[in-house]
């Protein structure tokens, strides 16, 4: 998520050049949907996460004028050595002076660059914003598809939820707080709650559900990442841990209140609609690899997350904020 914006940018300012891309397999049905993309070969990724189904046999890439590598795994490797083409260009640069930009940044307590920023650089552009219809080409029977979905049916208010995996312990915010939370905006707006995630999160949302004498629903492992964009971009609100859905929001240009857990902070929010919630301030990024029983996400309190929802909904464009 935070290259869209880059390649978007690149294909623009290439109007004339035949675009391909090699993406990891959940991201087909959303980089189809990119403006400019002609053909969309898929390889696993270096994180080899369960989702990432076995890569489709029968590519045939094109003869190229050149090849342009942000990312790259070893089947994507056996893919590209394959390719004839005049040039090929890596950002190993960028990412070694970004990896001394951060580590100064960090001893300094300042906030480093943006990693969509050094995606921008590596394509030759600048950074800049774009609205959401000039980045992905939708049809009306997309749209049509996923306002079918029985979780969005109605025209109340929609907050999609996204609680994380459970597998990372030190980015997830307890389920006991999320009841509590979901309880207090249950009580106070007229709204109809939607979890998103992967298939493992379906123990978390059982589990929630279960506690509440409300109705929720879930999405969970029910669509793909394109239509997710989409359920994201048709909804009011969403409140999540620090993920790949909160970037997805975040392009979308859905209000959001955002938990952060550990992590390096190149990921911010840009479209102006989000609160950020952070306990961390650059501190403690060894609870990203190693737990510790009382991590600075477990400080986060209800009351605060239900408070930054408020400001959310009384606050119609803001610019974005840190708590």
């Amino acid at each position: 998520m935070a290259s869209v914006l880059a390649i978007r940018d690149f294909i623009e300012r290439n109007n004339d050049k035949k675009i391909d891309i090699v993406v990891s397999p959940p991201l087909k049905p959303l980089v189809q949907k990119i403006i400019g993309v002609r053909n969309v070969f898929v390889a696993k990724s270096v994180y080899e996460r369960k989702l990432e189904t076995v890569a489709e046999e029968n590519q045939s890439p094109d003869i190229y004028e050149k090849i342009i590598v942000l990312r790259i795994s070893p089947e994507a490797y056996r893919i590209i050595k394959h390719i004839i083409a005049a040039k090929i260009e890596t950002g190993l640069w960028h990412f070694l002076k970004y990896g001394f930009h951060i580590g100064g940044k960090l001893i300094a307590r300042r906030t480093p660059k943006q990693l969509r920023e050094i995606n921008f650089e590596m394509l030759g552009g600048k950074m800049r914003d774009m609205p959401f219809e000039e980045i992905f080409q939708f049809e009306k029977i997309d749209y049509a598809k996923v306002t079918q979905l029985s979780a969005l049916d109605i025209k109340q208010k929609k907050i999609i939820i996204h609680t994380g995996l459970t597998s990372w312990s030190m980015k997830k915010w307890s389920d006991e707080k999320w009841i509590k939370l979901l309880r207090l905006i249950h009580q106070g707006y007229d709204s109809k709650i939607i979890f998103i995630g992967a298939k493992e999160e379906e123990a978390s949302y059982a589990y929630i559900s279960s506690r509440l004498n409300f109705k929720i629903y879930s999405l969970i492992g029910q669509i793909n990442i394109a239509e997710l964009m989409l359920v994201l971009k048709m909804s009011d609100y969403f409140i999540g841990i620090d993920s790949g859905p909160r970037n997805m929001a975040d392009i979308a240009g859905t209000k959001s209140v955002i938990i952060l857990g550990p992590g390096l902070p190149i990921f911010q929010p840009t479209n102006g609609k989000s609160i950020v919630i952070d306990k961390f301030c650059g501190r403690g990024l060894y609870q990203l690899y190693f737990h510790k029983k009382s991590s600075f996400i477990s400080r986060v309190e209800v009351g605060e997350v239900y408070e930054a929802f408020k400001n959310l909904i009384s606050v119609k464009s803001r610019e974005s904020n840190q708590i």
